[in-house]
């Protein structure tokens, strides 16, 4: 039950977007939208390369002491790799656990011919590296990069095949916000 919720939640997602190349432009765009919210707990850091292009983001919860004192605890940290024309190839995910951000999970993203992919790996602590992905999602694009439709695999058994789950064609895409569109 617990694949088919994180599924279903993946593919609700991808449904809700405008479009799915993610370029290093999409990641600042988000990064700024999310830092310019007044009313979160949490404390950014982003870290830029030569080109401005967010490399790793830092994720901290802020907590309120007394006499107005901060205290910022490491929650979560992200690591962005892009392809030579700035797309977006990969995405890992660390948490803080024990005093050190300790690997959880991997996004690979492609683009190929008119199709953009999405793969889903879990970081294993007993082998320490990440296993074969568990989820994929593929968007299938029209020429404007727009989506047509969306499809949701997921691997039910270890080394099984990848099995559809769930499948739509998207309709209308106009009412998302401007910040999830990768800029040309």
């Amino acid at each position: 039950m617990k694949n088919l919720v994180f599924a279903t939640l993946m593919c609700a997602a991808a449904m809700s977007a405008k479009a799915q190349v993610i370029t290093s432009e999409t990641v600042n765009n988000v990064y700024e939208e999310v830092i310019n919210q007044t009313d979160s707990r949490f404390v950014f850091n982003a870290e830029r390369d030569g080109n401005g292009s967010i490399t790793a983001l830092n994720v901290y919860s802020e907590e309120i002491l007394s006499k107005g004192a901060v205290s910022l605890t490491p929650e979560y940290r992200y690591q962005y790799a892009y392809n030579a024309d700035g797309m977006l190839s990969s995405r890992m995910k660390y948490v803080w656990r024990h005093g050190d951000w300790q690997s959880a999970e991997r996004y690979d993203y492609t683009l190929t011919g008119d199709s953009y992919n999405v793969e889903y790996s879990r970081w294993n602590n007993e082998k320490t590296r990440f296993d074969q992905p568990l989820g994929k999602m593929t968007y299938w694009l029209l020429p404007n990069e727009s989506v047509a439709s969306v499809a949701c695999y997921y691997r039910h058994r270890d080394h099984a095949p990848m099995e559809l789950e769930w499948q739509a064609s998207v309709e209308s895409q106009s009412n998302t916000p401007d910040y999830y569109w990768a800029k040309k």
